[in-house]
């Protein structure tokens, strides 16, 4: 086995009572609440909720794995198998690799039970297997992007008192709740003061749920869906390159 091979399936075991339980528990306790709570409450234009709300489900469960994804590589650099892995002749960036791929394999845990758990409360995925694909391939772009980014953030703070503490996701909790509570993925733009419409318009939560909404109902929303693959291919070109640089500038 590869290193990267091996690191990957000890970071799996490792979260197996941990974290990946939260990729299954965390999705379908979110889609019960907020769909329960609100599904009589917002008037979606004919959508039912649950297909109005799952895309944004997705959005937050990803970003909540993005938090985790912070603590993970912080701790991770700083123990001793890490500064050990820094002595060793491996390539510098087969630790990120790792993390990575763990990420993917979180990601896709928690696109496969969301889309269950929303199954069973009237989702549906209206369009063909072209539209299927790349609504995976969406929230999986969406996933790495976000844990790149996450991943270079634990790593920079890892000498930290806050990265030591395991608090560095908490600190960046509350912008991400931000985002989603004031975006179109809770409820159409017009719920919202007349202040906040471009804001809750144009913000990026609003355009990747559109954008999976559309391709959830067998639509291509061009606007939503050039603007969601732009900030995603900008997050993953930009953060990507920090993210390496982060890694080699710490060894």
């Amino acid at each position: 086995m590869t290193a990267v091979a091996v690191l990957t399936e000890r970071m799996v075991r490792e979260t197996l009572r941990s974290d990946l339980p939260f990729a299954v528990l965390a999705p379908a306790g979110i889609f019960v609440v907020f769909n329960l709570a609100l599904r009589n409450v917002i008037d979606t234009g004919g959508i039912g909720y649950p297909q109005y709300l799952l895309p944004v489900i997705i959005v937050q469960v990803t970003l909540l794995g993005a938090l985790t994804t912070v603590d993970r590589a912080a701790r991770d650099h700083q123990s001793e198998l890490g500064l050990r892995f820094r002595t060793m002749p491996l390539s510098t960036l087969t630790p990120l690799t790792a993390r990575m791929l763990y990420c993917l394999i979180r990601g896709t845990i928690a696109l496969v039970v969301t889309i269950g758990i929303g199954y069973a409360f009237g989702f549906r995925m209206l369009g063909g297997p072209g539209h299927l694909v790349a609504f995976t391939i969406f929230v999986l772009a969406l996933t790495l992007a976000l844990s790149l980014a996450a991943d270079a953030t634990g790593v920079s703070i890892s000498g930290a008192a806050i990265g030591r503490s395991g608090g560095a996701s908490q600190v960046l909790l509350v912008p991400q709740m931000m985002l989603i509570m004031l975006s179109t993925g809770m409820a159409p733009v017009d719920s919202f003061p007349e202040w906040l419409h471009g804001f809750v318009r144009y913000q990026p939560v609003s355009q990747v749920t559109d954008a999976l909404r559309g391709l959830a109902a067998g639509q291509v929303p061009m606007g939503s869906v050039m603007s969601s693959v732009a900030w995603c291919l900008g997050m993953l070109l930009v953060f990507g390159v920090i993210a390496v640089r982060m890694q080699r500038r710490t060894l």
